[in-house]
C-alpha cells in the first residue's frame, strides 16, 4: 500500500489538555491531549492482534512515537499489541515490527497508538521514513518554519 505525506498541525512544548464540547450535546465535555511530536499524514497498512485475532487497519497520521489509525474493528484504550506496519519506499515495501504498542485513545474504529518497544533497526527505518515524508511535504515547511 502506498504512503503519502502532508503534515498535521504542529504544537510544540509540553503536553496540555484542552476541552471541546461533546458531539452528544448538553454540558458534556471531552478532554484532548496535545502531543509533543508532530504527526505527518501517511497511508500505510497495519496489522495487529485484537481479542486474539489478527486485525488490519490503515495508518493515517504517523510520527516516530505513535500514530492514528482506522482498524477493521473497534479497539479499546489500554489494549497492548505487537504491530506490523508496511511502508512503501520507492517501489519497495518494508515491514516494520513494533514489539509493543498501546492504544492511548479510541473512538470506535479510530484509535491513537503509542510505541512502547521496538528494536533499533526498526526504529531507525521508521524514523527515516517519517523524516522523508516530512521533507516531501510543502506544508511541513510552513508549519515548522524549515526552509531548504
Amino acid at each position: 500500500m502506498a504512503c503519502f505525506a502532508s503534515s498535521s498541525k504542529v504544537v510544540s512544548g509540553q503536553y496540555r489538555s484542552v476541552t471541546e464540547p461533546s458531539q452528544e450535546g448538553g454540558g458534556n465535555m471531552k478532554t484532548y491531549t496535545i502531543r509533543k511530536t508532530l504527526r505527518t499524514s501517511a497511508r500505510c497498512q497495519l496489522c495487529y492482534f485484537c481479542d486474539g485475532s489478527l486485525t488490519t487497519g490503515i495508518v493515517w497520521d504517523l510520527s516516530e512515537v505513535g500514530w492514528r489509525a482506522a482498524g477493521e474493528r473497534p479497539v479499546h484504550a489500554g489494549t497492548e499489541s505487537t504491530v506490523y506496519m508496511t511502508i512503501l519506499e520507492g517501489d519497495q515495501s518494508h515491514n516494520i515490527l513494533i514489539d509493543a504498542a498501546v492504544v492511548r485513545w479510541s473512538d470506535g474504529q479510530i484509535s491513537g497508538w503509542e510505541i512502547l518497544r521496538m528494536d533499533e533497526a526498526n526504529r531507525t527505518r521508521l524514523t527515516h521514513f517519517v523524516e522523508k515524508l516530512r521533507a516531501a511535504s510543502p506544508t511541513e515547511k510552513v508549519l515548522t518554519g524549515s526552509h531548504p
